[in-house]
């Protein structure tokens, strides 16, 4: 009798990389270097950003290469090291419009952690650009290793959706009928 099991859904590693991701061989302190050198650690401790840098990877992007796309379930974020990302939306009218532009040190991704909903916009390498990434799995061995830190690094990326949020609303504001 044939087995009909429904095959796992990729890692994120096996996405990245049929994306065109190139894994980045680094070891654990060059990535803790790395991640000291961004404005999103600021927050944490040595010891603190040793303890994440063991659950994060290091991607590099060519320019014009997707990191993820509006509607995948692909959970991960980035903390961009290098280069820079442009984030894209279709509009009512599916037109594909940039929305934003994440910088060195600026988060991406960071909602898949907390909801595991669909990706809300696309995030396309502008140029070469050098990515440390979290994904869900690591996330939940972060906090199954180190609740604490798991805790501040919710903190963190929760900080970062409130910075958003209030920006959007600003934007929005001023585009409302009155």
């Amino acid at each position: 009798m044939a087995s009909h099991l429904i095959p796992p859904d990729p890692t994120a590693h096996e996405t990245l990389v049929t994306r065109g991701a190139t894994l980045v061989p680094s070891g654990p302190e060059e990535r803790a270097d790395l991640l000291d050198e961004t404005d999103w650690a600021r927050r944490f401790t040595w010891q603190q950003i040793q303890s994440l840098a063991v659950h994060l990877r290091r991607y590099r992007l060519d320019a014009g290469r997707v990191l993820f796309k509006e509607g995948d379930h692909d959970a991960f974020m980035a903390v961009v090291l290098s280069g820079g990302l442009e984030i894209h939306k279709h509009d009512l009218a599916d037109q594909d419009r940039v929305v934003a532009r994440v910088p060195r040190g600026r988060l991406v991704g960071e909602m898949s952690l907390l909801d595991g909903a669909a990706r809300s916009a696309t995030a396309i390498a502008a140029e070469p650009t050098d990515l440390l990434v979290l994904t869900k799995h690591e996330f939940h061995r972060l906090g199954a290793n180190h609740p604490t830190l798991a805790f501040e690094v919710t903190l963190a990326i929760a900080t970062v959706i409130a910075q958003l949020l209030r920006q959007t609303t600003g934007a929005l504001v001023e585009h409302l009928e009155t």
